[in-house]
């Protein structure tokens, strides 16, 4: 991934989700990649801006803890993109 220049982190908080498709909190997403928690947090915020991550609607709370999710459909189809895009379409 160094290739495109992909944030090591932000790809491990991706993983992450992706080995977890029920979710997961931003401080169990910390302790399990060894990062902080505004580290991760702040990565989460941004792929939720991007759509790539689905923060869980307060129904699906847990106490104050947001469930984070990667939203799979919205991965596949940045990556299609970005692979056209590299082919020149």
């Amino acid at each position: 991934m160094n290739a495109f220049g992909v944030s090591k982190i932000r790809t491990e908080v991706m993983r992450y989700l992706a080995q977890h498709p029920s979710g997961a909190t931003s401080g169990q997403i910390a302790r399990d990649l060894g990062a902080t928690p505004m580290t991760v947090f702040r990565h989460l915020q941004e792929l939720e801006s991007q759509g790539m991550v689905v923060a869980a609607a307060d129904s699906v709370r847990q106490g104050q803890r947001v469930m984070y999710r990667l939203d799979v459909d919205a991965r596949d189809k940045a990556l299609a993109d970005y692979a056209k895009y590299l082919d020149g379409g």
